[in-house]
């Protein structure tokens, strides 16, 4: 099944349920298969966890930050990326040396 989520077509994988006793025993399995979506681990009938890919979270916790648009959005997904990928490195342009001309010059200059 394909499901329209934000402008995309996603597959949606069935919703996977395990026990913690086999959670544990196949952990390996469970976190490599974060990707494909969300794992529910329960225990005598009750939820108690949910295993999520990275970028599911960072995404689910993003949503609850309020609420910014243009260049402050993108400078905190900067931030999480370098954070996420250790760091990064600073950026500075080099300065601009101008001055600006006299913007009357040429009258004052002609009527002298």
């Amino acid at each position: 099944m394909m499901v329209m989520i934000k402008d995309t077509w996603k597959p949606v994988q069935p919703t996977r349920r395990l026990g913690v006793a086999e959670a544990k025993s196949h952990l390996s399995e469970v976190l490599r298969d974060a990707a494909s979506g969300p794992t529910f681990i329960h225990n005598r009938g009750k939820d108690l966890a949910v295993i999520l890919s990275i970028e599911e979270y960072e995404r689910l916790a993003g949503s609850e930050r309020a609420a910014t648009t243009g260049g402050a959005a993108i400078l905190r997904r900067i931030e999480a990326l370098k954070e996420r990928f250790g760091g990064g490195f600073d950026f500075e342009p080099p300065r601009l040396d101008f001055k600006p001309e006299e913007p009357f010059a040429r009258k004052k200059a002609g009527r002298g």
